[in-house]
């Protein structure tokens, strides 16, 4: 009898189990319910296109989880209780992530990359670079008639078409990555500049962190609430409040709910702080509503806040609150049929890895409840351990409590004594700063199965996930550059490089006959502070344009410009329209 065609159909169907083909899955019944922070444990099957007739992508949400490392998708998966997560089935390849002077990338240039299709320097916010490098890595000064010029964004882009435009962000709201997207800078820590320029040139809709920058506005010399009301914007730090707005039909809504960034995912107060997915359907149920379509940008931005400090719990709760957060948009665009969604960290942030020295032999014989099981029962991040040592008095000692708190958050209480008493100095001095946290990291990290190679960023090559309604995402390896054209031909989006010299040309290109001078508080030009006013001047006509505005005074009559001016300590740039200002 003849057996090798049933051997051979079974083999076949033995391989292709693992690849979902099997009706049977095996699945930990352990459950998290008796845990102060659960895990929420997804069982996603793979999205299927939805097949609509081709009527163009209508809705373009970009999502970038800041800093995550490649080698957080394993761990998430296993954190997930080894279920798929909501990125799985629509990875399609891997982003090159380098910036215009660096092989390895900061949030700020990377970041800008995605929103204005070009490269750009270490610290520039849409801005373009004053120093470039060739394939070989050899830097290079660039035209200086063109650096530190605006670029235009996406967003940008979007609001120019009428569409409904926002972000979602856990950092505070001036930090790089949204900044990217509506300010333009070349210098990513200006965040009273940044915020004035985000302030009187909005999106409509902002949620995340940062209320310190509307409620100090006053500071800088403008009323951030009452730009924001001028143009509309209902403004709230509480949830619950933004969610009854949008019932409401409003889509115009900044809800900042924390001073400055938000908690991480394990340390949040549900009663305080929305989630990030919580934050993003109701982004989505409000601009989805826009019959002209919308563009939205979802960070998770302290992927790489955790990372930045190797801060275990921190960094992993809030990627699996990103994915989350990717699997709200995901269902959402897939019932919609005219949504993009591209989903790219900017760069990769502490070398994380699965395995680390501890396991250097014997790693084979590590069970996934030995390695991950610990992580799953952390109760808090690195960062909230050391902020309450310093702000709930238990009347015990510093030592006393450092061992205390770490025994209750993260159930390790065979730290040796030595490296307690070298941490004590170290949190004497420092306090809740973070060479505090990553001294408490180094030590808490030990106990741990995983390992980091740097406090900062690396250089490697970083997921790329997509969903398109026609079936036409990206795939393979990636450059950073190629994505923002992709969206834009996707998107059916104008040039942005001539948006960019339609309304950010040099001051004395649109003005080439006219007197011109900045006036500065005291007269003390500051690269770092705005002047108090440009003044032009041209025959019989004086203007004073407000820099980072869109207000101006044409002999002394209050105007609204047709666009915002950009003043960004280099120059000034305004859209080539105010050039009938003056004739």
């Amino acid at each position: 009898m003849n057996v090798k065609k049933p051997i051979g159909t079974i083999l076949l169907l033995l391989a292709l189990y693992p690849l979902g083909f099997g009706q049977v899955q095996i699945r930990n019944t352990t459950t998290d319910q008796q845990r102060r922070k659960d895990i929420e444990y997804i069982d996603r099957q793979p999205l299927q296109l939805t097949r609509v007739t081709p009527a163009g992508i209508k809705n373009v949400i970009v999502m970038i989880p800041d800093g995550c490392s490649t080698e957080l998708l394993a761990l998430g998966r296993w954190m997930n209780n080894g279920l798929p997560l909501a990125l799985d089935s629509r990875i399609s390849g891997l982003v090159r992530t380098y910036c215009s002077d660096s092989p390895i990338g900061d949030s700020a240039p990377t970041g800008s990359t995605y929103a204005t299709g070009h490269r750009s320097q270490d610290g520039f916010i849409a801005t373009y670079p004053a120093r470039s490098m060739d394939s070989a890595g050899n830097r290079f000064d660039t035209d200086p008639d063109l650096a530190y010029q605006p670029m235009f964004t996406l967003l940008e882009a979007a609001q120019q078409q009428g569409k409904a435009t926002g972000m979602v962000v856990t950092c505070y709201f001036t930090h790089a990555t949204p900044a990217d997207f509506l300010a333009h800078t070349p210098n990513r820590n200006q965040y009273n500049r940044i915020a004035k320029q985000m302030v009187h040139h909005p999106c409509d809709l902002l949620l995340g962190g940062g209320s310190y920058w509307i409620d100090s506005s006053k500071n800088a010399g403008y009323n951030a609430q009452k730009e924001l009301k001028k143009r509309d914007i209902f403004y709230t730090k509480n949830f619950a409040e933004a969610k009854q707005s949008a019932e409401q039909g409003n889509y115009k809504i900044w809800g900042l709910f924390s001073s400055k960034e938000m908690d991480y995912e394990i340390d949040r107060d549900p009663q305080e702080q929305p989630s990030l997915e919580e934050m993003t359907r109701l982004a989505l149920d409000a601009l989805s509503k826009q019959e002209n379509g919308f563009f939205l940008m979802i960070e998770g931005s302290k992927v790489d806040w955790g990372a930045h400090n190797n801060d275990l719990p921190g960094t992993v709760f809030d990627f699996l609150a990103f994915d989350r957060a990717v699997g709200a948009v995901m269902d959402f665009a897939q019932k919609d049929g005219q949504t993009l969604v591209v989903v790219m960290p900017d760069h990769q942030t502490g070398g994380l890895s699965i395995g680390n020295r501890r396991i250097n032999s014997g790693y084979a014989q590590k069970s996934a409840q030995e390695l991950f099981e610990p992580l799953k029962n952390c109760k808090a991040s690195y960062e909230q351990t050391v902020k309450a040592l310093f702000t709930e008095d238990t009347g015990k000692n510093l030592a006393e409590r450092l061992q205390e708190s770490i025994r209750n958050n993260f159930g390790i209480d065979s730290i040796a004594q030595d490296k307690i008493d070298a941490l004590i100095p170290i949190l004497q001095e420092n306090k809740a700063a973070r060479k505090s946290v990553r001294a408490l990291s180094d030590v808490l990290n030990a106990h741990f199965y995983m390992g980091w190679t740097t406090f900062g960023h690396n250089g490697g090559d970083v997921f790329f996930a997509a969903y398109h309604p026609y079936g036409k995402e990206l795939k393979g390896i990636i450059d950073n550059e190629e994505i923002n054209p992709y969206i834009c031909r996707e998107a059916k989006y104008p040039s942005l490089d001539e948006l960019t010299q339609t309304y950010y040309a040099p001051v004395g290109r649109v003005f080439p006959q006219a007197s011109y001078r900045a006036v500065y508080k005291n007269n003390k030009p500051d690269e770092e502070s705005d002047p108090l006013y440009l003044e032009l001047r041209l025959k019989n006509k004086t203007l004073k344009i407000f820099p980072n505005t869109d207000r101006a005074e044409l002999n002394q009559k209050e105007i609204t410009l047709p666009g915002i001016c950009i003043f960004n300590g280099k120059g000034a740039y305004l859209p080539a329209e105010c050039a009938k200002l003056l004739k």
